[in-house]
């Protein structure tokens, strides 16, 4: 699907929810051009069976063919259409759950853990590069939670933080969303969202670009991304390492 194609129901849903499904955001052979490289980056990495997920962030910056995906003109495309601002790159990631991995991630927000303000527009796409059924651990989003901006950070390994922090989740209105190899589900940095554990024999690798708001100054809270980069509080970051996305696709067929 592509940006021409996202309906106003869509867009309706993500304003209402924090969170929709976009089919088929890259092609068959895309998802099997991406996923032989991440399966590689993944048999190099050392395993943690008692984390929820194995996870490599900004692998643009070292991947010549994954920086393909993280500037997809199409997906790129897609998150401006939805998030109805200009966007740059946050930082993308490998999210991959070992085959028989029976941790689950927990429900946590994203945004509250990034350098940036809870009220700014932030989106992550999760692009499966695989059939992922409930059984592989798909992803569940409580919808309309992208409002909650004041509950404090869990961890996603945290099981039972939401519990304490933010028990009214329990009785909010939840979406699970398996995914088909290329389908995407994009959603707000401030929904709430988990994701099952993997109960099958193959990896469960999810594809993940996180976008926010060209206008968001980066707030100089800790984080791995940009703590040795020397940014100044209460600026932009810079152009070159977080890059505006409209380059990606304007002047191209979305």
């Amino acid at each position: 699907m592509t940006a021409n194609e996202i309906t106003d129901e869509m867009l309706e849903t993500y304003k209402r929810d924090g969170v929709v499904k976009v089919p088929q955001i890259i092609t068959p052979e895309e998802v099997t051009h991406f996923r032989k490289v991440t399966l590689d980056i993944l048999e190099a990495m050392p395993k943690d069976p008692d984390r929820p997920f194995n996870q490599k962030v900004n692998v643009w910056r070292d991947d010549p063919v994954l920086k393909e995906l993280t500037q997809h003109p199409n997906v790129a495309a897609v998150a401006e259409k939805l998030a109805e601002v200009r966007l740059r790159i946050w930082h993308d990631h490998i999210l991959a759950k070992m085959p028989g991995l029976g941790v689950p991630t927990a429900f946590h927000q994203d945004l509250v853990k990034w350098p940036y303000d809870r009220r700014s527009n932030a989106l992550s796409a999760w692009i499966a590069l695989q059939d992922t059924p409930v059984e592989m651990g798909c992803m569940s989003f409580v919808q309309g939670s992208h409002g909650m901006l004041d509950v404090p950070d869990m961890g996603t390994n945290n099981q039972d933080g939401w519990r304490e922090m933010a028990p009214e989740i329990e009785w909010g209105s939840r979406v699970t969303w398996p995914l088909q190899a290329g389908d995407c589900t994009f959603h707000h940095g401030m929904t709430f969202h988990t994701a099952g554990p993997n109960q099958l024999a193959d990896w469960r690798v999810g594809y993940v670009i996180i976008f926010v708001d060209v206008t968001a100054t980066y707030t100089g809270v800790k984080h791995v991304v940009t703590d040795a980069l020397g940014l100044e509080p209460n600026t932009l970051p810079p152009d070159d390492m977080f890059p505006p996305v409209s380059g990606f696709y304007e002047g191209k067929h979305v």
